[in-house]
């Protein structure tokens, strides 16, 4: 038998909820807010702008609400608390299966957008950098610019941990980045669809769609002998 291609895995709603990891962050800016300025019951309404399709611009709206003329500094002050607060967040079961089942047999990557100090307090979070050959992180590689689909990280995971004669696996949840450079570099694009997804509206970029989709990494196997030669 063949062995099996190497596994790269998205982080955000692919191995774990990012609305979780919102809330968890709402809660902390209500624990600001409501020491700074004696204000509460943020966390419902933040949850919903969310849901609505709102990002940034929530803070603001929430901030100015409670704190009218906040200062642009003190947004960014109530931003940071979420950015930096110590995430309250669980692995999806079926990722945690995954990580065990197939790190038995090989190597495992990880490529994550965002804030490196983010990014990097979610992995501690979830206890999962062990699983892992590499790990990039997009935005230690010089800002947004580097985001995916950017190939930069896609190479370096391919330097860092490639084997002759074995190919890739990008397993993403997001058709909007996730997939594009995967699919021109060769790669085997699997979206995994999540419950509740931030990214539920993104739509698949020009060549950007999964060649695979499951509704759970407890497919992967499967799918993966099925293409095997």
């Amino acid at each position: 038998m063949p062995p099996r291609p190497i596994i790269v895995f998205d982080l955000d709603d692919t191995l774990y909820s990012e609305r979780d990891f919102a809330i968890s962050g709402f809660k902390a800016c209500e624990r600001w807010l409501e020491e700074k300025h004696g204000a509460s019951g943020i966390v419902d309404e933040m949850t919903r702008l969310l849901d609505e399709g709102h990002m940034r611009s929530l803070f603001e709206i929430v901030l100015a609400a409670r704190v009218p003329l906040s200062a642009k500094e003190e947004i960014e002050a109530f931003i940071d608390v979420y950015r930096l607060h110590e995430p309250e967040i669980a692995l999806y079961p079926d990722a945690a299966w995954a990580l065990d089942h197939f790190g038995r047999d090989g190597p495992l990557g990880l490529i994550t957008d965002g804030q490196h100090v983010v990014q990097s307090a979610k992995v501690k979070a979830l206890e999962i950098e062990h699983h892992f050959e590499h790990i990039v992180y997009t935005g230690a590689l010089g800002g947004r610019t580097f985001s995916k689909p950017h190939p930069l990280s896609y190479e370096q995971m391919e330097a860092a941990i490639g084997v002759p004669g074995r190919r890739f696996v990008y397993v993403g949840d997001n058709p909007a980045k996730d997939f594009v450079t995967p699919n021109q570099r060769g790669w085997i694009s699997v979206q995994v669809h999540r419950p509740m997804r931030i990214h539920s509206r993104a739509v698949a970029a020009p060549g950007g769609a999964a060649q695979h989709e499951l509704h759970s990494l407890e497919e992967l196997p499967g799918l993966l002998a099925g293409l095997a030669p």
